[in-house]
């Protein structure tokens, strides 16, 4: 599909990717992918997604990028089964050995927190070490 003219960054093959989705051009969405989780990808699901959806929209919210490593938050919306659908991802994007970018990974942008430390209560002491409970210090 891109031959010469490959995406040269990772918004632009995010946008390359979406086009292939809406297109059918499921051999393009597969070559896209990096090639260390080429082998994971599943041809009949992707083709069935990008066949079964009527694509209605994608926006770009940030995009940046490392000169190796990049990431694009996205939401894209689709019509499936007669319903509204709105898909918002985080894509991560790598450069390979031959200087072309690849989809690598992605992930939810509403992901869940998970606190290291354990949470301190209003009542409890506060951890910098006034004396004073913490809904007097710190968390005032």
């Amino acid at each position: 599909m891109f031959g010469p003219k490959w995406p040269k960054n990772p918004k632009a093959m995010l946008e390359a990717r979406y086009k292939a989705y809406t297109k059918g051009d499921v051999q393009f969405i597969l070559d896209s992918c990096h090639p260390d989780i080429r082998g994971n990808q599943n041809r009949k699901e992707i083709e069935r997604w990008s066949k079964e959806s009527k694509w209605l929209g994608l926006d770009i919210e940030e995009d940046s990028d490392d000169g190796n490593t990049g990431f694009v938050k996205f939401t894209c919306r689709y019509e499936q089964n007669g319903e509204d659908v709105v898909h918002r991802e985080i894509a991560e994007f790598r450069k390979h050995e031959d200087g072309k970018w690849y989809y690598y990974d992605s992930r939810s942008p509403t992901a869940t927190f998970r606190r290291e430390e354990p949470k301190v209560g209003r009542n409890d002491p506060c951890p910098c070490g006034s004396g004073k409970k913490f809904k007097k210090c710190c968390g005032a």
